[in-house]
C-alpha cells in the first residue's frame, strides 16, 4: 500500500525523483486563489458600498443655501454641477436650492428667533456680501467653523469714464468724499468743469455701508491704519459730520433715495450728458460694473485714496442646523473652492484665490474696469461702530428743507404740547441706543398732568436734544406700550405717539416677535392706541402700519419739512 502511494503521487514526474515541484506548485495556485478570491470579496464589499450609498439609506436632504443678490447666480451655478455629481452626505442624498436676499435682511432675519420666514428658508449655508455683515452671528458663535471667502470684490464708486479720471488725476480719497458732496462747484475747482459738486447715492445695502465705513475710517485716521473702527469714533463729531453730509448730498440730488445699487447705475446711464444726471457716483463693486461695462454701459471704477473695503462672500456655515444640513454645507463651500467651479466665479466677475491662496486670479480687463493688485485692505470695523455709522447716514441730522429733522420735529411737538388742554397727562421718551444703561430709551419726562410745571420741563427737553445714532423702534416701542398699559388712566383716549426716521436696526427682535409683544402686552380692559408718523422712506413701513392697526392708531407718512407736520401731530394727540 506504502508502495503504490508513492507512484501515485511520482507519476508524471520525470526522473522520480523530486517531489518538491509538485507540493510548491499546489502551495501556489492555492495562494493565487486566495488572492483572487480577496479580490473578489473587496470588490464586492465596495459595490455593496457603493450601491448602499447610491440608495442613500437614510432618504433625501436639501442643502438650503442663502446668497447675497451679486453672487446668486454664480452659486446657482455651483449648486447645478454639485448636484449633478448626485452628492451623499451622511446616508442623505442630497439636492440644493439656493435664495437670493440681501445680506442685510438675511443678516437681521437670522438673528431673530425664530428667523423671519419673508427672507426665505432658514439655511445651512448663508454667504453674504461681506464678513462684517456676518460678525454679529460670529461674535454670539452661531457659525460652526471659521467663514473663509469663496469670491472677492473690492468696493469701488461707480462714475462716468470722465469724472473716473479727473477723480484719480486729482488723488481723492475716501475722506474726500464729504466735502466734494457738500461744496458747491467742488468738481470744477479739480478739473470736472460743468460738474458743480458730487452728488452721490447711497441705496441701502452692505456695499454702501462699506463704502461709509471707509469714509469714517479715513476721517478718524487719514493714515489708513489696520486698525477697527470703533464706535465711539463712529459717534464722535468729526465722523458725524462726514456721513450726514455725504446723506445730504445724496438725499438733495435724488429726494426720492434709489431702490438699490442697480437702479443708482440706471440713473447714471440713462441721461446723455453725465455731468447732468441726477447721480454721478454710486458705491458699488467691481463684480457689479463688470457685468454693465460688458454689457456695453459707460461706466467706470474710481478707487478712492486709502484702505479698500471689499465683498468677500465668506461661506458661514450656521450651527443651529442638523447635522447634515450643517456637513453638507461645509462640503458644499469645499466644493465651490475648486479650480472648476472658480470658472463660475471668475465668469462673472470675480475675483477668487490662486490655489497657493497667495494671489488672486482675475477675470479680464474691459473697459474703465481693470483688476489691480488691493493695496491695503481696510480693516473689518466692529459691529456697533458699522451699525453707528449707517444710523447716522439717515438720522435726524439730516437737513430737510432749511434746517435738520430734529430741528424741525421738535418745533412742532413744542407748538402741539402748548396747545395740549390742561386736562391731559403727558410725558416724553427718546430712544437711540444705551441712552439709560444697557436701555435703548430714556424718559425725559414722566407721564404727568399738563401744567405749567410740566409743559416747561417737556419744552426744555426738547430743546436740550440732539441727534444721536441708532433707531431701536421695536424694543422703545414695546416698552413706552407697556408702561402705557401699565398706568392707564380711565379719562379719555391713551395713546403713544411714535415719531421715526429709519428702520428698527436693532435684530435682537423681528418684525414678527415685536408685533406679538404688543399684542401680548395689550389690555382690553386698558386700551391704548399706537400713532406713528414716519419721516422718511422707511424700509419698517409695513410693520409699524401694522403696529397702528392693531391697536387702533393711525400711521401718517409726511417729511419733517412739511407744513402739515405740526397738523398731522396735533390730530395723532388729540382724545379722538
Amino acid at each position: 500500500m506504502g508502495e503504490h502511494r508513492r507512484t501515485a503521487s511520482t507519476s508524471g514526474v520525470r526522473r522520480g525523483v523530486s517531489r518538491g515541484p509538485v507540493v510548491v506548485v499546489v502551495v501556489l495556485v492555492l495562494l493565487v486563489a486566495a488572492v483572487l478570491g480577496w479580490f473578489a470579496l473587496r470588490d464586492r464589499i465596495t459595490d455593496e458600498g457603493e450601491q448602499a450609498a447610491k440608495a442613500c439609506v437614510e432618504g433625501d436632504a436639501v442643502l438650503a443655501v442663502t446668497a447675497d443678490p451679486d453672487i446668486a447666480d454664480a452659486v446657482r451655478t455651483v449648486a447645478a454641477a454639485w448636484d449633478a455629481t448626485a452628492p451623499v452626505v451622511r446616508d442623505h442624498c442630497v439636492t440644493t436650492t439656493v435664495t437670493e436676499t440681501a445680506s442685510d435682511v438675511a443678516a437681521a432675519a437670522l438673528a431673530a428667533d425664530p428667523s423671519d420666514a419673508a427672507a426665505g428658508p432658514r439655511p445651512s449655508l448663508w454667504i453674504p456680501a461681506t464678513s462684517a455683515d456676518a460678525a454679529p452671528l460670529i461674535d454670539a458663535r452661531r457659525v460652526d467653523s471659521t467663514p473663509r471667502s469663496l469670491a472677492t470684490s473690492p468696493v469701488v464708486l461707480g462714475v462716468a469714464p470722465t469724472l473716473a479720471d479727473t477723480l484719480g488725476a486729482a488723488a481723492v480719497g475716501w475722506a474726500d468724499l464729504p466735502r466734494l458732496a457738500a461744496t458747491p462747484g467742488s468738481l470744477d475747482a479739480i478739473g470736472a468743469v460743468g460738474w458743480g459738486s458730487l452728488r452721490p447715492a447711497l441705496p441701502a445695502g452692505s456695499t454702501t455701508t462699506a463704502a461709509l465705513v471707509s469714509v469714517a475710517a479715513a476721517v478718524v485716521d487719514p493714515t489708513a491704519s489696520t486698525a477697527s473702527l470703533t464706535a465711539d469714533q463712529a459717534a464722535s463729531a468729526p465722523v458725524v459730520s462726514a456721513v450726514s453730509a455725504l446723506s445730504r448730498a445724496a438725499t438733495d440730488a435724488s429726494p426720492t433715495p434709489p431702490a438699490d445699487a442697480a437702479a443708482a447705475l440706471d440713473a447714471m446711464v440713462q441721461g446723455g450728458d453725465p455731468a447732468a444726471a441726477p447721480v454721478h457716483a454710486v458705491p458699488v463693486t467691481e463684480q457689479q460694473l463688470y457685468n454693465r461695462i460688458t454689457e456695453g454701459q459707460q461706466l467706470a471704477a474710481f478707487r478712492p485714496a486709502g484702505s479698500t473695503p471689499s465683498a468677500d462672500h465668506p461661506a458661514v456655515v450656521l450651527s443651529d442646523g442638523d447635522a447634515t444640513g450643517r456637513a453638507a454645507a461645509a462640503a458644499f463651500a469645499e466644493f465651490a473652492r475648486g479650480a472648476d467651479q472658480q470658472q463660475a466665479f471668475l465668469r462673472q466677475g470675480f475675483r477668487v484665490p490662486t490655489a497657493d491662496g497667495t494671489t488672486e486670479a482675475t477675470p479680464p480687463s474691459v473697459a474703465g474696469l481693470t483688476f489691480p493688485a488691493i493695496g491695503q485692505p481696510a480693516a473689518s470695523p466692529e459691529p456697533a461702530a458699522r451699525t453707528a455709522v449707517l444710523d447716522v447716514s439717515g438720522s435726524m441730522e439730516s437737513i430737510d428743507g432749511s434746517a435738520t429733522r430734529l430741528t424741525n420735529v421738535t418745533s412742532a411737538l413744542r407748538q402741539v404740547i402748548g396747545a395740549v388742554p390742561d386736562t391731559s397727562r403727558i410725558g416724553l421718551w427718546t430712544y437711540s441706543r444705551a441712552l439709560d444703561g444697557s436701555r435703548p430709551y430714556r424718559v425725559e419726562v414722566p407721564l404727568t398732568e399738563a401744567n405749567s410745571e410740566s409743559r416747561a420741563a417737556l419744552d426744555s427737553s426738547l430743546a436740550g436734544l440732539s441727534p444721536a445714532t441708532a433707531t431701536s423702534t421695536y424694543a422703545s416701542a414695546q416698552a413706552a406700550y407697556e408702561s402705557a398699559v401699565q398706568n392707564w388712566s380711565g379719562d379719555g383716549t391713551n395713546s403713544v405717539l411714535l415719531v421715526t426716521d429709519g428702520p428698527n436696526d436693532d435684530t435682537s427682535i423681528s418684525a414678527a416677535s415685536f408685533l406679538q409683544s404688543i399684542a401680548a402686552a395689550s389690555d382690553p380692559a386698558r386700551p391704548v392706541r399706537i400713532d406713528v408718523v414716519s419721516l422718511t422712506q422707511n424700509s419698517d413701513i409695513a410693520t409699524l402700519r401694522s403696529l397702528a392697526g392693531q391697536t387702533g392708531g393711525d400711521l401718517v407718512e409726511v417729511s419733517s419739512s412739511d407744513p402739515s407736520l405740526t397738523a398731522s401731530l396735533d390730530r395723532l394727540s388729540s382724545d379722538r
